[in-house]
């Protein structure tokens, strides 16, 4: 017998462990965390950031640090000048040549040269990739936390299912008594009997949605391998959370969204192309200097002949091209970009408000139903206790208590529901607050 007990712990242990390595238990954290890790939007929103970051320290070496060319030249002269003075003619020049230079140029950026604007251009562009990836960031978080109250919500629906059917059977006990006795009719004992087994299908439903719901948020973090997986956390409601008037909620999200700033950022990209496109009719300036070494040498002579030339020279230089018509057309395009980026901010701004009414009104509904369903709840459980005592004492009949059990088990599910309600649509403001 102690073997026989001895055995049944260690099963029990080493089964708790198999079960403890193949579930993979997760908190909202944690999933939010791994989709972030596994999502390739994400990943390449972050790769496009850092490719822009690199761009801009791109355009600030090429725009305001120094152009350096270096370069070195041999040349052979198998037939060289000749120069007659005097009757007697003269060879010009050496059989051989070697010219080593060292060219460095700087823009001068004033007079509306382009250099600023380019690097601004830039620095938008590297701005609205970050805006990106706050974007993808905010969508992948409200996709996560919408599967992850799916399964929160699948899991309380499963308890209720269980106290149901704990309930009905219950009930069939007292019933089955009471008939057994000679108290109870044999229509009550078979309606508490089917009751029962009219209950398990439901669970067995919900145990199959439960594992749909799983695998939505295995594919929303994005988890490969084929264990299971559970989730940690509770469906909970703070009454006290407070999000400010509708008002205040439209000017935030209108003016500082991700899109709006996107596009805000778009329209600044525009105005300095148009500055671009003006400044073409400018000339630009710059500095330059110069370094040039040669090296002379006639055949017949050693290494060591080679007679060196050295030179040094700096000024500053002007380019000045002028396609008016050309120039002309970039500038009207130009100027049709920034209309139609202002045009774009306006539609969005609209389509944001209504958005954001749209979710303001789903929360205040969702609020009012669980205020409402919480004195439901009380009331019925209240209801279903008073039927079972009169039920047992022969004031009630059978039916009476399916019928509160039955109201119980609705009010509850309404209640569990209007908080999972509550929570998509506080997911939903906190994607357009970024929050």
């Amino acid at each position: 017998m102690n073997k026989l007990i001895a055995a049944l712990i260690l099963f029990t242990v080493f089964a708790s462990a198999a079960y403890s390595q193949s579930v993979r238990t997760l908190t909202l954290y944690d999933a939010i965390n791994l989709a972030k890790r596994n999502n390739s939007d994400y990943v390449i929103a972050k790769l496009d950031k850092l490719k822009a970051e690199k761009q801009v320290s791109e355009v600030y070496s090429e725009n305001l640090l120094p152009t350096l060319t270096f370069g070195s030249r041999y040349t052979r002269s198998f037939r060289k000048q000749t120069l007659s003075f005097s009757g007697q003619t003269f060879e010009i020049g050496s059989d051989n040549s070697i010219t080593t230079t060292l060219d460095v140029s700087e823009p001068i950026p004033f007079l509306g040269t382009p250099v600023f604007n380019g690097i601004r251009i830039a620095e938008y562009y590297s701005r609205i990739q970050e805006e990106n990836v706050n974007s993808v960031e905010a969508k992948i978080k409200t996709d996560v936390k919408k599967s992850f109250f799916n399964v929160l919500l699948l899991k309380e629906v499963i308890k209720l299912n269980e106290q149901s059917i704990d309930n009905a059977t219950e009930n069939l006990r007292v019933v089955e008594a009471r008939y057994k006795a000679g108290v109870a009719l044999e229509y009550d004992y078979i309606r508490a009997k089917v009751k029962v087994e009219t209950l398990k299908p439901q669970l067995t439903q919900s145990q199959n949605n439960l594992e749909i719901a799983k695998k939505f948020l295995r594919n929303n973090i994005g988890l490969k391998d084929g264990g299971d997986i559970d989730v940690v956390g509770d469906l909970s409601y703070d009454s006290t959370e407070v999000w400010g008037t509708t008002d205040e909620l439209i000017k935030k999200i209108s003016e500082n969204n991700v899109a709006i700033r996107q596009l805000k950022l778009s329209k600044k990209i525009n105005e300095q192309l148009a500055e671009v496109d003006y400044a073409n009719y400018l000339p630009k300036f710059y500095v330059f200097g110069q370094w040039q070494s040669q090296a002379n040498e006639n055949d017949g002579r050693s290494l060591t002949g080679y007679r060196f030339y050295n030179s040094i020279v700096a000024g500053i230089g002007v380019n000045w091209s002028l396609n008016l018509f050309r120039n002309s057309y970039k500038e009207d395009q130009s100027l049709i970009e920034i209309k139609k980026s202002e045009e774009t901010i306006i539609k969005t701004k609209e389509l944001l408000k209504t958005q954001t009414q749209s979710v303001i009104l789903k929360i205040e509904d969702a609020k009012n139903r669980i205020k409402s369903q919480e004195e439901i709840v009380n009331t019925a459980q209240r209801g279903y206790d008073l039927a079972n005592i009169s039920y047992k004492s022969g004031v009630l009949n059978q039916i009476d208590v399916v019928d509160a059990e039955l109201a119980l088990s609705q009010v509850k599910l309404a209640y569990i529901q209007a908080i999972y309600d509550y929570l998509n649509a506080r997911s939903e403001l906190e994607q357009l607050l970024e929050k």
